[in-house]
């Protein structure tokens, strides 16, 4: 039996029942390891509504395998693109539902010229114009 206080200062209670013998995994290992479980759980939530897993055209078990491991590497890398490109700019709080859908409309094309790549991106949105804000900060690395 575990008690939950939330947010409003609520006391809930909920039953842990488990399979795995207590000397295996502890009461509190235990409680650790479903916990975890809901976070997983919670990623795949967020998978289904941003990245679009829940319209998977294949029932192949390798098929879906390849493709969620695609999207768990689609999601750290937008993830650690967040923490190291946004972490000082306005979009560091922005989800990732968020940035995947919105910014992935930006429309730009992108020239090489003899000077160099232009990028183009006209008109500039709100959300377009704190992007490249948040890209165009130097970088600074030893």
């Amino acid at each position: 039996m575990v008690q939950i206080l939330g947010t409003k200062g609520e006391l809930s209670y909920t039953l842990l029942h488990t399979n795995i013998k207590e000397s295996e995994l502890s009461a509190v290992e235990a409680f650790h390891f479903y916990n975890g479980r809901q976070t997983i759980e919670a990623f795949f939530k967020i998978a289904k509504n941003t990245y679009g897993i829940k319209n998977l055209r294949t029932s192949s078990y390798y098929g879906i395998y390849s493709f969620i491991w695609l999207v768990f590497m689609a999601h750290n890398l937008i993830s650690w693109f967040k923490v190291n490109k946004l972490k000082s700019s306005e979009l560091y709080n922005v989800g990732i539902k968020t940035l995947v859908e919105k910014c992935s409309k930006i429309k730009g094309l992108v020239k090489r010229t003899s000077d160099g790549i232009i990028v183009i991106m006209d008109p500039l949105s709100k959300l377009a114009k704190l992007l490249l804000k948040a890209l165009s900060k130097p970088d600074y690395g030893q």
